[in-house]
């Protein structure tokens, strides 16, 4: 192993690799602020458990499991360990099933009884049905029932399960939402599961534990308290910086586990981390302080940098007000890189929250609005990341495979059909001519590339339906159920008349689910390779959502709760702006996340990728009542908060 584990060690790193010497190896959390190098620690404890243990993990064909939120950050970890046997690198999702597949009776008895669960779930929904349920959501949730029941008759038929995109039970596919629960259910049943996990991977370190499930937590410390079995459990993370719903936030340690905190921050220049500590303060108890940096001559201090606020009006300046701190950036820090450029992506990274500002710049306004405007939480959330269930298979498969076709990348094709489609399994191809299987291939893959250009008039139900029909993927139930040719197609995307939409209201999640598929469904297909270029880093805009781990030279966050429907984070009320909403008070008064505590995770994470100079751009409807309320807040230095007055004397 090469790179960062030959980094000095920290303090953290020290202590981390007394508890994999110890006899048994003692269990672990770490909690690493940003830029702290928390990588780096997981590849020093990978290569002192290779170096420490590694001729007794050969001798008995034991590995270690490192298993990370992401495939990108499994690939880059991967690169690190130099691809060491000893060391196994998976997503999540992909270390489950690898667990999992070998119990396919167990998995049987476990997909029957979640079908009787989702079956028994739609009943009850129907018998339930309150006067404001559309019809189109009974009509929906009727389909789904039969399917679920067709499919129920078909499960003792299935030859083997094996793990896909999205689940198709009676194909004996399942979906990573199954995996997520299929293997906690057997871990917590089965002594035998727990023991052969223990066995075949005796260390097991989570990364991003933040972002983990609470369930598989929960499952991963079932197997590791299990009397007689010995099995080293470490979670690296840092519960400021979750952003998602879905993950368990803090890892509580058990009562012998090492709790392991590193403060350093090896990234922020000095302005952005006091700032970073400010917007942490009332969060948790870690601060952070400046890492030792080494250059060719010795310690190099972090340099000093800048963080200021820019306080401006909620209207339609607000371009040319961004224009106006760039200008101003530049010419307070002596730096023209500020300043707009060719490659201006590169120069400044501009953060926003996933909003119409960047989605009609960029030319997916469509979509932005079907899947936020309205939308269930879920599709919100999802659509930050291309995670959410309606437009994951464009993200992970359509998309990417349409370019290759295009740009003439043949093998890149093959690789993805292989990857993902069932077109080319060997028991589909059974009986069938190969040859005309790969034509009709290849014109269903020409279809999609075609659809998806920019001169298309094809919308996104078209090239679905298309994909389902051909079974190029295997889709998510839930999407195949909006696409039954016999279904009508209302499209609409606004609310029914006498319906309120307050962000409080707690609206039929199913109607909102209903009337957002609808509108995406509509949406054209083109649009989709803007959304893709704007979540996979090649546009101006980042959303705060999407760059954990990620580090700039100059970033500029912008705050604009005007601009977003994301109705989860509001800055307005992070800062006091705005006053909590009467469900802010239950889930206050409850003990629970509130939309506060949400952005003051989200501010974090995006004012810490700053590696020198950071401006933070607020726009507001009432600029000096908001100055006033900020300069108390005693988040940024007085001299470093400012009002459009500042251009007039550039």
């Amino acid at each position: 192993m090469v790179s960062r584990a030959n980094k000095p060690d920290t303090q953290a790193d020290i202590d981390l690799r007394s508890c994999l010497a110890s006899t048994p190896p003692r269990s672990f959390i770490m909690k690493a602020g940003a830029g702290s190098g928390k990588t780096t620690s997981l590849i020093k404890a990978l290569s002192s458990v290779v170096r420490m243990h590694g001729d007794k993990l050969r001798k008995f064909r034991q590995r270690i499991a490192c298993i990370t939120y992401t495939e990108i950050a499994a690939e880059e970890i991967w690169r690190d360990v130099g691809s060491d046997p000893l060391v196994h690198v998976s997503t999540i999702h992909s270390f489950m099933w690898l667990l999992a597949k070998p119990f396919q009776n167990d998995i049987r008895v476990w997909v029957s009884v979640r079908i009787a669960e989702k079956i028994a779930a739609l009943e009850e929904k129907q018998a339930t049905y309150g006067p404001r349920v559309q019809q189109r959501t009974k009509d929906k949730d009727a389909r789904e029932l039969e399917r679920l029941r067709r499919q129920s008759g078909r499960i003792d038929a299935v030859k083997g399960f094996r793990y896909g995109t999205g689940s198709d039970y009676a194909k004996g596919i399942l979906g990573h939402d199954d995996i997520l629960k299929l293997v906690p259910h057997l871990i917590a049943e089965r002594l035998l599961f727990r023991t052969l996990l223990a066995r075949q991977f005796p260390f097991v370190f989570v990364d991003e534990s933040q972002d983990t499930t609470t369930e598989v937590v929960e499952a991963l410390k079932t197997v590791e308290r299990e009397p007689g079995v010995s099995l080293c459990l470490g979670f690296f993370g840092d519960p400021m910086q979750r952003i998602y719903a879905t993950g368990t936030g803090l890892v509580e340690a058990e009562p012998a586990w090492a709790d392991i905190p590193k403060p350093e921050n090896f990234r922020c220049s000095t302005k952005v981390l006091n700032l970073a500590n400010a917007i942490r303060r009332d969060g948790d108890d870690l601060v952070q302080v400046p890492g030792q940096r080494l250059g060719p001559e010795g310690v190099v201090p972090p340099p000093e940098g800048s963080a200021h606020l820019f306080i401006l009006p909620a209207d339609d300046t607000r371009d040319a007000n961004l224009a106006r701190v760039r200008d101003w950036m530049a010419a307070r820090t002596g730096d023209d890189q500020w300043r707009p450029g060719e490659d201006d992506q590169k120069r400044v990274k501009l953060l926003v929250i996933v909003h119409q500002m960047a989605a009609r710049r960029l030319g997916f306004g469509d979509l932005y609005t079907a899947l936020n405007s309205k939308a269930p939480s879920a599709f919100k959330d999802g659509f930050l990341d291309g995670s959410a269930w309606p437009i994951s298979p464009f993200v992970k498969f359509l998309i990417p495979i349409a370019t290759a076709h295009t740009n003439g990348r043949h093998l890149e094709v093959m690789r993805l059909v292989r990857e993902y489609s069932p077109l080319l399994d060997k028991d589909s191809l059974v009986g069938v001519n190969v040859a005309e299987r790969l034509k009709e291939l290849a014109d269903l893959i020409a279809s999609i590339a075609a659809g998806l250009a920019g001169n298309s008039n094809v919308t996104i139900g078209d090239l679905l339906k298309q994909v389902n029909a051909g079974e190029l993927l295997i889709l998510d139930p839930r999407l195949v159920s909006y696409l039954d040719p016999n279904a009508p197609a209302a499209f609409q995307t606004e609310p029914e008349e006498g319906i309120g939409h307050d962000d409080d209201q707690e609206d039929d999640e199913s109607d909102k689910e209903v009337a957002s598929m609808d509108a995406f469904l509509a949406c054209p297909a083109s649009q989709l390779l803007a959304y893709q270029a704007y979540i996979s880093e090649r546009s101006p805009f980042w959303t705060q959502q999407g760059i954990k781990g990620a580090e700039f030279e100059r970033v500029l966050v912008v705050l604009d709760d005007a601009e977003s429907t994301h109705s989860q984070f509001s800055y307005e009320k992070y800062l006091g702006l705005k006053a909590p909403s009467d469900n802010d008070k239950k889930h206050i008064e409850a003990g629970e996340e509130t939309t506060k505590d949400r952005t003051r995770r989200l501010f974090y994470v995006s004012c810490t990728r700053a590696l020198k100079d950071l401006a933070v751009v607020l726009f507001t409807a009432e600029p000096e009542r908001a100055e006033a309320h900020v300069r108390q807040l005693d988040f940024f230095e007085g001299e470093a908060i400012h009002t459009g007055a500042v251009f007039e004397a550039m």
